[in-house]
């Protein structure tokens, strides 16, 4: 019987059992061995590592009692004015001279000090009984002192405590040239303000009260700004020295708040 060539051959093979076993190269041992231990490393550090966070929140530098408004306690045309935009008032000095309707002068004064922020009428107008006539930011509270009022949606203002650390960029002052000023959380307000109230924290602004709400919330939190006396600002900057110039109240911020960091793995899991 005649066999085929080939299949004499394979008879004389050896089967693949007996053949030796070809193991990997070197260099790819080492690739998986670099793989596992980055698996294990990002295992590791997604358990007990840490991400920063950070929630920014739009505000305005003032003082804590704001801005409000000041209404003529009577009508009558306006024969002086003697505020000036822009600089203090004291509680109890003339502000506005009126004549009523009987001829005779009357002259209305502050009711509180403060910084004038806007004035609403001139020589020559007629001003009805509790018309606002001017808008100014109090500077009669307890302890009186520049802060930062931020406005935050709800859901941010639960993520800050008091205490935690906030740095602003105060718009007057870039934070590319001057830094972040420092300052942290003293009062978070336990309940969202209506548009109404923070309209009238304002003074009537109709605009910033937009803006702010807008951007940020209902929710006021309260930043104390950290002092410097040895710098030109007299506050402390996140650069060294930050800007060679005072900051005034009624300048808009962003503050950034600094969250405590956040296991990497929470991400992934349900909340």
């Amino acid at each position: 019987m005649e066999f085929r060539r080939k299949a004499l051959e394979n008879l004389r093979a050896p089967d693949d059992l007996d053949s030796p076993l070809r193991l990997a190269r070197p260099r790819a041992w080492a690739v998986l061995a670099l793989v596992a231990v980055l698996i294990a490393g990002g295992l590791v550090w997604s358990f007990n590592g840490s991400l920063a966070r950070n929630v920014n929140i739009p505000g305005i530098l003032t003082h804590p009692l704001g801005v409000s408004k000041v209404e003529s306690p009577q009508s009558g045309l306006v024969s002086d004015v003697f505020a000036q935009t822009g600089n203090p008032v004291t509680k109890g000095a003339p502000v506005l001279s009126l004549v009523d309707a009987h001829g005779a002068t009357q002259i209305v004064r502050a009711p509180f000090s403060g910084r004038t922020i806007a004035l609403l009428v001139d020589n020559g107008q007629y001003v009805n009984a509790g018309a606002t006539f001017m808008t100014v930011e109090r500077t009669d509270s307890k302890n009186d002192r520049l802060v930062a009022v931020l406005f935050a949606p709800a859901d941010k203002a639960g993520q800050l405590q008091i205490g935690d650390d906030v740095d602003m960029d105060v718009s007057s002052a870039p934070a590319q040239a001057f830094g972040l000023m420092r300052g942290h959380v003293t009062a978070v307000d336990a309940f969202p303000q209506t548009e109404q109230q923070v309209l009238d924290f304002l003074g009537g602004n109709q605009l910033l009260s937009n803006q702010l709400l807008k951007k940020g919330g209902p929710v006021r939190i309260t930043v104390d700004l950290e002092t410097d006396s040895k710098v030109s600002s007299g506050y402390r900057w996140t650069s060294a020295s930050g800007p060679p110039f005072r900051i005034n109240s009624w300048t808009q911020v962003t503050g950034y708040g600094r969250l405590p960091g956040e296991r990497p793995i929470d991400w992934l899991l349900p909340k």
